[in-house]
């Protein structure tokens, strides 16, 4: 029945996100909503059903492309910067593997520090993975940290205009 669940979840999921991208709402009320009311919907079923990468990457792809066909969001704008944390000059959405990943560290931690006798035993058994789980912080911190990594090494339009003291090397350049 996983797969029923999942097309379940998926329909819900797309459903929702188009309620929210068709709404009157502003830019940053929308992203809002999604991360309470849209990305929210699979945080029940993150820890129980085995979502694969592909899977994963399918929803996210589908929430970008519905956020251009609405025109929440630019086709050829940074994929990082939409993930990142507002505070740190991103859009502030959780994408789906963050809150699938999220989910499962959780229920990991708080299966490996429980200390009933039926969760000690599921932790032996290895039905959830308890070996990699860290701290919620800790998690969060170093997927914030990743996503950085990987938009640094993007230049943004007119970055070369900004660093006034460096020169352009002409040859490295797209024109």
């Amino acid at each position: 029945m996983e797969g029923e669940m999942k097309r379940k979840f998926v329909r819900a999921y797309g459903r929702r996100l188009r309620l929210v991208l068709k709404s009157k709402l502003n830019g940053r009320n929308k992203i809002m909503a999604m991360n309470t009311w849209v990305v929210a919907l699979l945080r029940y079923g993150a820890g129980v059903l085995k979502w694969t990468k592909d899977e994963i990457a399918a929803m996210d792809c589908k929430i970008r492309k519905l956020m251009t066909l609405y025109g929440a969001l630019h086709p050829r704008s940074d994929n990082h910067r939409l993930y990142l944390p507002r505070e740190k000059g991103g859009r502030g959405l959780i994408s789906c593997e963050g809150c699938i990943r999220t989910e499962e560290n959780s229920l990991g931690w708080y299966v490996k520090n429980s200390v009933e006798p039926l969760l000690q035993q599921v932790a032996k058994t290895g039905v959830i993975e308890t070996e990699r789980c860290e701290t919620k912080e800790n998690f969060k911190k170093k997927a914030v940290e990743e996503l950085e990594k990987a938009g640094i090494d993007k230049k943004m339009y007119g970055q070369y205009n900004r660093d006034l003291g460096k020169e352009v090397d002409r040859e490295k350049t797209w024109w």
